[in-house]
């Protein structure tokens, strides 16, 4: 999948989206809920790293690091209400 900032997440599981989606609300919103809808539509792509054995780095058995942001908070440089989370093959 590769290194980059900004763009489309490439996940390995689940839309990365609704992992943070769900994180942020707590799990106290369930599927089909126009608000999960809602909060999973305003977060996008910071940067994700890659597993990479030639840079030495590995997440799990061949994982993703993601860190996704608000657009707003991207306009802001508030990189501090960034958020993360990782998948694994």
């Amino acid at each position: 999948m590769g290194h980059q900032i900004g763009g489309h997440a490439h996940s390995i599981q689940n839309p990365v989206e609704i992992e943070i989606a769900e994180a942020v609300t707590d799990g106290d919103v369930s599927w089909g809920d126009p608000a999960l809808d809602k909060e999973i539509g305003s977060w996008v792509l910071l940067a994700q790293f890659d597993s990479d054995d030639a840079a030495d780095m590995v997440w799990g058995d061949g994982g993703v690091l993601y860190w996704l942001i608000r657009p707003q908070d991207l306009a802001e440089y508030r990189f501090d209400r960034a958020v993360f989370t990782w998948q694994c093959s």
